[in-house]
């Protein structure tokens, strides 16, 4: 395997948003931080590329904006580039046998649904394999990060995941607020996963899981994504690669390295850490938990096969 010598998965992007918002194409983004070129480098065999549709003055528009992010990643599909769209783990083994980036869609806020979950079905059929029910806000089917009223899942929003488990698309609780986090826990029958989040027990901040948050979660089989986003790493100041390695450290003491994976939020963080300043530095990673003295077979769980275990049996191509 190219780059890490391990399979690399990453659990979140943000750069078909970057790509909807800039213009540009994923071959080479020198002012960006994902693109094929970097992904390739560091063994990236499967990437999580977030459909953003966030903060509450873009909800209007959320369905038009991801449909137009799904347009533009069809459209780096047809370029004949070394991309393809991936449903499965199968998938991902495949591409990275090929020297291909395996993408997963994955829909970052429930807004472009309204108030129908059953459009779940038409993104399935697009290609999206996970969905977080919204971002920081509350909006018809959660409560995110920054709602303090205190409510959980609406009965839309408790549909929304029923229908994610059947069709085998994973939820992802990165953003929900406490109560919403429960109650997909609760509801959902399939895999649960945090696509980026980190530990609040290092780093105090809504968006990191809490330790009896990550408890529960492992305990479902789940993995929690650990996000290089400065704030969500360190009080102040820029953060380093030993920022996340110790963020990696703390989780795996906690839940084992099992359930332990990478959430980088790059093209979605202004800044990324130093030593880590995109998927090319993933090898730097790889050595760094070599150092510490993790073992070969935990290295892979976290840098790739725990986020690969949860996908779905049956693929795309």
């Amino acid at each position: 395997m190219q780059g890490t010598g391990f399979l690399v998965v990453d659990g979140h992007c943000d750069v078909l948003y970057q790509l909807e918002k800039d213009g540009g194409n994923l071959k080479e983004r020198p002012a960006g931080q994902v693109d094929l070129k970097r992904l390739k480098e560091g063994g990236v065999a499967g990437q999580f590329f977030a459909l953003y549709t966030g903060a509450p003055q873009r909800a209007l528009r959320a369905l038009p904006s991801v449909l137009t992010q799904i347009k533009l990643f069809y459209r780096e599909l047809a370029a004949g580039q070394d991309l393809v769209l991936a449903g499965s783990a199968a998938d991902v083994r495949r591409a990275a046998q090929e020297g291909k980036v395996a993408a997963i869609l994955s829909l970052e806020g429930g807004e472009p649904l309204g108030d129908d979950p059953g459009l779940l079905e038409v993104f399935y059929r697009l290609g999206v394999r996970a969905v977080g029910l919204t971002w920081n806000e509350r909006n018809l089917l959660a409560g995110g990060v920054a709602d303090d009223s205190g409510s959980g899942l609406t009965a839309l929003g408790r549909e929304a995941v029923k229908l994610a488990g059947r069709l085998g698309m994973l939820v992802d609780v990165s953003h929900l607020n406490a109560r919403s986090f429960w109650d997909v826990l609760e509801a959902a029958a399939g895999p649960v996963f945090a696509s980026h989040s980190s530990v609040h027990a290092r780093r105090p901040h809504p968006r990191n899981l809490t330790d009896t948050q990550a408890r529960a979660l492992a305990a479902r089989g789940g993995v929690i994504g650990v996000n290089f986003h400065a704030p969500f790493l360190r009080r102040e100041g820029a953060a380093t690669l030993d920022d996340v390695v110790h963020h990696i450290d703390y989780l795996v003491e906690l839940v084992g390295p099992e359930h332990v994976g990478l959430g980088s939020d790059f093209d979605g963080i202004p800044a990324p850490p130093q030593g880590l300043e995109g998927p090319h530095r993933f090898p730097a990673l790889a050595a760094a938990l070599k150092e510490r003295g993790y073992s070969d077979a935990a290295i892979a769980q976290i840098m790739g096969e725990n986020l690969l275990r949860l996908l779905p049996g049956s693929g795309i191509n």
